[in-house]
């Protein structure tokens, strides 16, 4: 049975878990989301100041509405430059890791971080040595996730963070051969910044079926028992042939139906959450995703 939900901040705001809960009700009972505490409370206090209390009370809120968090997400930069910075992301890490399970989801999701501070593309980000930089911070995070029984949930994205290709995924993957950490997987976000290659190696404003499928399988294929979540949107090319890869679902060229049916013939059946969506189309969306 298809989990599909939603990133809770595309919703908005909120001054309670409790608002938060009646928005997401709207939509349906069951619904999963990726729940970033700061983004969508307002006055949430900094995971320092996280308490049994207030985590238990924000998973009661959800329950009592239906809703419920499939990705707890704490996005930090793992290869920060600077290491006094990095070591207070790795440190709000572990403080998410600690109260997971008391949110009924011990899977918390972070992307794989750049050169620059802010994630953005830095040429050098693909060295062995800020690769090594991130093993060491993924390590430590692994290490946090057996103490509390969690998982670390890592998202490739292509060209711009550490983790920047199936390859390189799928290596951590293997070097991280423990049940502490899983993939976030989103397909678009992998999709090289040029486009999907067909067979005879161009790139298509629309690519073709068979290029879509070469590129999922392989991904599939070299991670697949892995994945814990998807992410869904969707992507096209500019006029310059460079992805724009934060469209919502629907606004782009990614064949979703297709992508669901291998994921079925695979048995991975996990949440798929939605990113960047529209409010007003939201429960449109989902009658169409439902459908897949």
């Amino acid at each position: 049975m298809k989990q599909i939900g939603l990133r809770a901040h595309d919703l908005g705001t909120f001054d309670s878990a409790e608002q938060l809960a009646s928005a997401i009700a709207v939509y349906g009972p069951s619904i999963p989301i990726q729940l970033a505490i700061r983004k969508v409370l307002r006055n949430a206090p900094q995971p320092s100041a996280y308490t049994e209390t207030f985590i238990r009370t924000l998973h009661d809120e959800l329950a009592a509405k239906g809703a419920y968090v499939g990705v707890f997400g704490c996005y930090i930069n793992p290869v920060h430059p600077d290491k006094a910075i990095r070591d207070q992301q790795l440190t709000s890490f572990e403080q998410h890791l600690k109260f997971a399970n008391l949110l009924g989801c011990p899977l918390v999701g972070t992307e794989t971080g750049s050169l620059n501070a802010d994630c953005s593309f830095h040429p050098d980000t693909a060295e062995p040595k800020v690769l090594d930089v991130l093993y060491r911070s993924i390590d430590r995070l692994v290490e946090a996730a057996a103490k509390y029984d969690a998982i670390v949930g890592v998202e490739a994205v292509s060209k711009q963070h550490t983790i920047s290709s199936i390859d390189r995924m799928a290596a951590l993957a293997e070097k991280f051969d423990t049940p502490h950490l899983k993939i976030i997987y989103d397909p678009v976000n992998l999709i090289p910044w040029t486009g999907l290659t067909e067979k005879d190696g161009s790139s298509r404003g629309k690519p073709s079926l068979e290029a879509q499928r070469s590129f999922v399988n392989a991904s599939l294929d070299a991670f697949g028992s892995r994945i814990a979540a998807l992410h869904v949107k969707d992507f096209r090319l500019d006029a310059n042939g460079y992805k724009i890869g934060d469209l919502p679902f629907g606004e782009g060229v990614f064949d979703w139906k297709d992508l669901f049916s291998e994921l079925r013939k695979r048995s991975i059946e996990v949440p798929a959450l939605l990113e960047n969506a529209n409010p007003a189309t939201l429960a449109d969306t989902l009658s169409i995703l439902s459908t897949y």
